[in-house]
């Protein structure tokens, strides 16, 4: 157990560069507002959880051996990095616009998809009284 929070630890920190860097692209203010803005950052989010936790399912000591699960690890979190960073800095529009629309439509499936969530857990409290 000790090692396998170590691992989820090591793949959250793993993604805290590109997920600043991303939320810095996304909220500086040249996007869509409204629900498309929310469905951006939202998906953002959804995008970082899921990478942090794939990285950190990699860190754990179960599966491939120890440099392989690490440099793998780290290979996706530079390349996260590196192409949070490019789209924010000199890649092409169309990159850009595929990307936001890319987590408009993560971002609208993860919400639905918490909100199933907090409605089962909400039906499930109901039901033990």
């Amino acid at each position: 157990m000790v090692r396998s929070s170590i691992g989820r630890g090591l793949g959250c920190l793993a993604v805290l560069p590109a997920a600043f860097i991303g939320l810095a692209g996304l909220t500086d203010g040249i996007g869509p507002t409204g629900w498309r803005g929310f469905a951006e950052l939202f998906g953002w989010v959804a995008v970082c959880v899921a990478a942090s936790y794939c990285l950190g399912f990699l860190l754990t000591p179960q599966g491939w051996p120890k440099a392989w699960r690490y440099l793998t690890g780290v290979s996706i979190a530079v390349a996260l990095t590196f192409t949070v960073n490019w789209l924010g800095l000199s890649a092409p529009m169309e990159a850009k616009i595929a990307f936001t629309s890319t987590l408009q439509i993560i971002g609208v499936v993860a919400a639905i998809g918490c909100l199933a969530l907090i409605a089962y857990f909400a039906k499930d409290g109901r039901q033990e009284h």
